[in-house]
């Protein structure tokens, strides 16, 4: 299989954990089997390794270069992500998971300028967009030393982690 190939059967199997799950005989039937947190739990799980697969995907995907950001695209993602980070740290329920993933997508779309990556966060954000539309936008904060705390160090592992996995290094310069 080619690398478009990948990438097409990765965004096919990521959606698809999505929208299957999604219909509620289905879902219905997963809970009642596996509890609501198993089915979570289990959910999550499954996203977090689909997602790290068709980024994977992306990056093995054909070089097919639109534009070049620059130092300013590094900028954008790295004034957008703490913001991102303390949407799912601070806001209460899926609305914040939501807007993060629409902050993420929206500022590494712009840094990222190849066509394999505008498809991935342009598809990402409309995913996060529409995403948003059910679930509305965050409307309670809960804002503690803890979490804030939290927001600090997933944020600090992120920036330290992401050359290791993803590859490329964050930071400008």
């Amino acid at each position: 299989m080619g690398a478009w190939g990948e990438y097409i059967l990765a965004w096919a199997c990521f959606l698809g954990a999505h929208v299957i799950p999604a219909a509620r005989p289905l879902r219905g039937w997963l809970i009642g089997r596996i509890g609501r947190r198993g089915y979570l739990a289990a959910f999550s799980l499954l996203s977090l390794v689909l997602l790290y697969w068709l980024i994977k995907a992306t990056g093995r995907a054909p070089f097919v270069p639109l534009w070049d950001a620059g130092m300013a695209g590094r900028w954008l993602v790295n004034l957008a992500m703490p913001l991102a980070i303390l949407s799912v740290t601070l806001a209460v329920g899926l609305p914040g998971l939501v807007s993060a993933f629409a902050i993420w997508s929206a500022a590494h779309l712009i840094a990222n300028g190849d066509l394999s990556h505008l498809l991935f966060f342009g598809g990402m954000l409309i995913f996060a967009l529409t995403g948003l539309l059910r679930s509305g936008l965050p409307g309670r904060f809960r804002v503690t030393p803890l979490r804030i705390v939290a927001a600090v160090v997933i944020w600090a592992t992120l920036l330290h982690l992401h050359p290791l996995v993803i590859g490329v290094s964050p930071l400008p310069g």
